[in-house]
């Protein structure tokens, strides 16, 4: 497999993701940002750890995990990612109406494969933890 040409990461996005709200920071339903995904051909890395996705680019990371299986890694494609909840828990998509994953988005950059000729945009952002899914579950009465 060929390793993807990264542009440098950054903070500021595309004027067209920003009216959509892709900011930095955004909190954004993993659902609506599927939809953005689909819509506007931009691909979407999740991260499961804080401190790689704030500290180290994709670039970095593809090529630090390259010899890791896809779904071991501490990020994923987030169209990887629904197909395998999906495949592990036909009702996952059910379960996202009574517990939306919410994703920040942490950066923007582009990808490309050696031959392509326009790099692809991408998006980064964090999965929250088990502990904020559970508060925002079952909120602390004040």
């Amino acid at each position: 497999m060929d390793m993807p040409i990264v542009t440098p990461e950054r903070v500021s996005f595309p004027p067209d993701l920003q009216r959509l709200g892709i900011v930095p920071g955004a909190k954004i339903d993993i659902r609506d940002l599927d939809t953005i995904r689909r819509q506007r051909h931009v691909d979407v890395f999740l991260y499961f750890e804080e401190e790689l996705a704030r500290e180290s680019t994709l670039g970095e990371d593809l090529q630090e995990y390259s010899d890791v299986p896809e779904l071991e890694r501490p990020f994923i494609r987030m169209d990887a990612f629904l197909q395998f909840a999906t495949e592990s828990d036909p009702l996952f998509t059910k379960r996202l109406d009574e517990l939306p994953l919410i994703i920040e988005i942490i950066a923007y950059g582009e990808l490309a494969s050696d031959g392509e000729q326009k790099p692809a945009p991408y998006v980064k952002g964090l999965m929250p933890f088990l502990d904020e899914l559970a508060m925002e579950e079952f909120p602390i009465a004040s």
